[in-house]
Formats: structure tokens, C-alpha cells, sequence
């Protein structure tokens, strides 16, 4: 109920003002070409064992808060297909979105990561399938430490599939200390995939 009536509410408000750009907050579109090519001239970060698209600098921050907490999946998926073109997909891959917990995404009404794994998928033309549930609901990860993260989403994840000898890409909107992403690929390997690469549309450096 709470989840519905807050979908209304930031409905009603972005209807009522000016559309502002996610990134830098200027009246126009859900992006403004400012951000657009600041995003494309953002180096790409290195990591080891995941491939992230951008660094989580200020801009793309906004982009990520506003699609999660204002609904505001347009900037979202423009920021998730311009990721997208800078990513390679492994051979043979399906993408599969890390889920979200139960209760926030009944709140939240969609999973940002899914966002993120569509717009993957339709850039690279790769069939995507939700591989991936839920066995416990968690709490966010941005209120605890490292330990705390890495406990927290322990064995929280299983594949709704048997994946013998499937190659999947796992797809995460933001990476911090890889605690999710690690747990949801063990879940996937355990059902039998034989490769998993993750990748994330940001990634704190």
C-alpha cells in the first residue's frame, strides 16, 4: 500500500514540474546533452572481475538515485544503454539482473537492476531470462560495513533453473564491495553454469 501511494505522490510531482535532467538537475529532458557527453568521455573503469561501464562519479549518482527512489526510468535506461555500448558481452551468453529483496521491490514497484540488464540485453541482442530469486529478504546494503555486507546476502540467492553448461552475464546497476554480485554468481554456478561474468552499469572506485 505505502509502495503505491509514494508511486502516485512522485508521479504527480514530475507531472506537475518542469522535467529536469537526472544527471545535473537543468530544466529539458530526463538527460541533457551536457551529461550525455560527459558520460561518454568518462574513462572506463578497470577492475578486476567485473566490468563496470562507468565510475560512480556525482552525474551518474543522480541518474542511479533518481531511478531508484524517483522513478525516473527514462534517465535510467538512457544511462543503461550508453553503458551498454561500452561492455562486450561473453559468447553464448543470457543475461540474467541480480533480483531485488521482497519488500523494496513491492515498494520501490520494479528492480533497478533488471532496468540495467534489459537495456543490456536489447543493445547486444542476447536473450535475457530472470535466473535468479530471492531466498530471504535482506537489509540494504548501504547500511552496513564490509563483513556486515558480505554476511548479510550470504546464501541469499538461488537459480530458479538448472543452467548445466550455460554461460550467463550477470547484470548489477551499482558495485560497491562486489558482496551481492559474488553471492548471486555463486548461486549460479552452484545450478550449474559453467561461466559467469558480472557487470555493472557503475562501480565505486
Amino acid at each position: 500500500m505505502y509502495g503505491s501511494v509514494q508511486q502516485m505522490r512522485t508521479a504527480l510531482l514530475d507531472a506537475l514540474a518542469p522535467a529536469r535532467c537526472a544527471g545535473c538537475g537543468r530544466s529539458g529532458n530526463a538527460l541533457c546533452e551536457r551529461c550525455v557527453g560527459g558520460f561518454d568521455a568518462t574513462p572506463q573503469p578497470i577492475l578486476t572481475g567485473v566490468r563496470a561501464a562507468f565510475p560512480y562519479a556525482e552525474e551518474v549518482r543522480n541518474v542511479l538515485h533518481r531511478g531508484k527512489f524517483r522513478d525516473c526510468r527514462a534517465a535510467l535506461r538512457a544511462l543503461a544503454w550508453m553503458g551498454a555500448s561500452r561492455l562486450t558481452p561473453p559468447v553464448n551468453a543470457t543475461v540474467t539482473p541480480v533480483p531485488l529483496a521482497g519488500r523494496r521491490a513491492t515498494a520501490r514497484g520494479y528492480n533497478q537492476a533488471e532496468v540495467v540488464a534489459t537495456a543490456f540485453a536489447d543493445f547486444h541482442r542476447v536473450p535475457r531470462l530472470r535466473l535468479l530469486e530471492r531466498t530471504r529478504d535482506t537489509p540494504p546494503q548501504s547500511t552496513l560495513d564490509r563483513p556486515g555486507r558480505q554476511a548479510n546476502v550470504a546464501g541469499a540467492f538461488a537459480a530458479s533453473a538448472q543452467l548445466a553448461g550455460a554461460t550467463i552475464w550477470l547484470i548489477d546497476d551499482v558495485l560497491t564491495t562486489g558482496a551481492t554480485t559474488a553471492a548471486a554468481k555463486q548461486a549460479l554456478m552452484a545450478a550449474g553454469a559453467v561461466r559467469v561474468e558480472v557487470a555493472v552499469l557503475a562501480a565505486v572506485l
